[in-house]
């Protein structure tokens, strides 16, 4: 089973509470599940770095993103 993702954006303009904690949750659920296919597709075998790794990998193709869109 495949779940869809949608990608993360951080909409422009004033952030409101609600904005951040709307932003905050997803954030926090896009890293959980990052976690867990991590894990799963390594059994625990593989480096405890590769995780961040890939963190922020994503995290500095989204950010070229946004500089692109600037």
């Amino acid at each position: 089973m495949e779940l869809v993702v949608e990608p993360l954006e951080l909409l422009l303009g004033p952030i409101t509470q609600a904005r951040a904690k709307r932003f905050q949750e997803a954030l926090s659920s896009y890293i959980d599940r990052a976690w867990r296919e991590e894990v799963t597709d390594h059994c625990w075998t593989s480096s405890p770095s590769l995780i961040c790794n890939v963190l922020l990998a994503d995290i500095a193709r989204l950010s070229l993103m946004e500089l692109n869109l600037a």
